[in-house]
């Protein structure tokens, strides 16, 4: 089974991480009841303290889709001034079996 594997990481500003958090948490929830989607994590770095969101899609359109969700949207627009950055990887990726 092959999909795609997207790791954004949050790089939020400080003091922000309080307001960042909730605003992710509605992300999930939604992001979760999509269509296309595997799975999706919103993660805390205890190195660093960014946000790194791990992402599991059937396909490059059901991430199309996603970008374009009312719920993606609201995040990105609710978060652009709580955050300094954000940079993210899209990878294609097949399924391994390690037991095999």
């Amino acid at each position: 089974m092959s999909f795609i594997v997207v790791m954004a990481e949050l790089f939020p500003k400080e003091g922000a991480e309080d307001k960042l958090i909730p605003l992710a948490e509605a992300l999930v929830e939604e992001t979760l009841k999509e269509e296309g989607n595997i799975d999706y994590k919103f993660l805390k770095s205890i190195k660093d303290g960014n946000f790194m969101f791990v992402e599991q899609w059937e396909s490059v359109e059901a991430l199309s889709k996603h970008m374009a969700s009312p719920h993606f949207q609201l995040f990105s627009k609710e978060s652009a001034d709580l955050a300094e950055n954000m940079e993210i990887k899209v990878i294609g990726a097949e399924e391994v079996n390690l037991y095999e």
